[in-house]
Parts: structure tokens; sequence; C-alpha cells
């Protein structure tokens, strides 16, 4: 292992449960990986990869952005979002239903999209078109009872990480698709973990990146848009969230100044 990369590997190495993380430069090409292909509860970065896909849609002529969804009480989760607040919208542009999934996280607009595209067909598309293995869709979005029965939403930081260079080289769908999903990756409103001590360093709108969090799960997987750009990914599962959303602020921080 290259010795740059020590402090890190003993950080995730005394993390109490499963991590892992994913670093790539994206000029000249340094990678360093931790527990990268381990499978974790994708919690919501599975919207990343579920946003590709209706941005496929759009490429194939069988959506438009400002068609018109309506919203109907079941799809309606609650948590993160602002749907499950609003008491008198009844329909949505697809257009604004991506937006909302991933700037806020709604889980709402999620089961909408889930919904219009279906489980096995996002599944399909994950493995044959982005060549994913560890990236699948069972459940929609705050359903704790196919949780319990073991139907859960998965990825990893490595898969997170390849479709996001996919977005930055312009390989997700088109140039012009992947150039609109880095900017609503850009208008991410979480910035609690890897832009934690970025941000005031960087100018607005250079993290992309998508957030996740369960009990016992929290992640990361951003796109550094800066001077020499790189992708991180920090997942963990079956961990504590304080302690690790710590290390990923501080290890953010560190990669970020020495690499």
């Amino acid at each position: 292992m290259d010795g740059k990369w020590e402090w890190l590997a003993r950080e995730m190495a005394a993390v109490q449960g499963k991590a892992g993380v994913w670093y790539k430069d994206l000029e000249t090409g340094e990678t360093f990986g931790w527990g990268e292909h381990t499978v974790h509860s994708s919690a919501s970065t599975i919207k990343i990869f579920i946003m590709v896909y209706i941005f496929q849609l759009f490429e194939d002529g069988k959506l438009r952005p400002d068609q018109r969804i309506p919203l109907r009480p079941e799809q309606i989760a609650p948590s993160a979002g602002v749907l499950s607040y609003l008491q008198d919208l009844q329909e949505l542009s697809v257009r604004d239903l991506i937006q909302l999934m991933i700037i806020v996280s709604d889980n709402s607009a999620t089961n909408v999209l889930i919904d219009l595209a279906g489980k096995d067909v996002l599944n399909a598309y994950f493995e044959k078109e982005l060549g994913l293995t560890a990236t699948r869709v069972r459940r929609k979005m705050m359903d704790l009872e196919a949780i319990e029965r073991g139907e859960d939403n998965t990825t990893s930081a490595f898969e997170a990480g390849k479709v996001l260079e996919m977005i930055y080289r312009g390989r997700a769908v088109s140039p012009e698709a992947s150039r609109r999903m880095l900017e609503i990756l850009k208008n991410q409103q979480d910035s609690s973990l890897i832009p934690w001590f970025l941000d005031e360093t960087l100018p607005e709108h250079t993290i992309a990146h998508k957030t996740g969090g369960l009990a016992h799960v929290v992640h990361d997987a951003a796109l550094v848009d800066c001077e020499r750009p790189y992708i991180l990914c920090f997942f963990g599962s079956e961990i504590c969230v304080p302690d690790y959303s710590r290390l990923i602020q501080k290890a953010s921080g560190r990669i970020f100044r020495e690499r």
C-alpha cells in the first residue's frame, strides 16, 4: 500500500461495523480503496442510479422532462424531503421529481420514480448498461417491512464512484444528460459529510454528491469538481453514525489538503 494512504487504512480498519471508501483522482488515475466492494444498504445513495435511468428514458424519447405525474397517497413516504408535508399538491413534472429526489432527498418523489420505472427494469439497466453487480432496487423508500423481509436496496462505494465518474466524463446516457445530472448533484442541500470542511475553501456548487442514512447507516458519494477533480465515496453500515460521520468529515478535509 502507498504510504500516503496508511493513515486512512488505519482509520477504516478501526471502524466497528462495515465500512468502505473509494478515492480516484480523475486526472492522474491514482486510486485508493478500502472495503470499496463491500455491499451496503444503499439508503438514499440509490437515488443517483435511479436518476441515471430516468435520464435514459428522456434520451430514448419514452418520457419527457415536463411530463406531469400524479402523486398517489401510497407513494407518500415519511422522513426525508418535503412532499409528505404538502397538502394540496396533486402532480409534479418528472423534472421536478428528480430535483426533489436529489437535492432534498425526497422519499416520496423517489417512490413515484421507482413506480414509473419499475424495479425489475431498473435492475436490468444497472446490470446490463452500467455494469453494476452490487446496485439493486428491491423496495421503495421507507418500506421498513420490506427491509425486515431482507428486501433492501444495495450498492457499494466503488459502484457509486463508478457512476459518478461516468457522469463526470459524459458517459452516463449522453454528454448532455451527464452535464445536467452533474448540475443537479451540485445543488445537493446536505453538506454535513464530505463537504463539511471544504465548503469554506471551494466555490459554491463545486461538490456533486448524494448522502444516505438509516439507523446505523451513513454514506456520502461525491465528485469534488475542483482544479484537480476526484471521486470520494465513504460508505458505512452497522456502525455508530456520529463517530463515522466525524471520520468522513475529517478524512475528507485531509484528503483535499494532501492530494
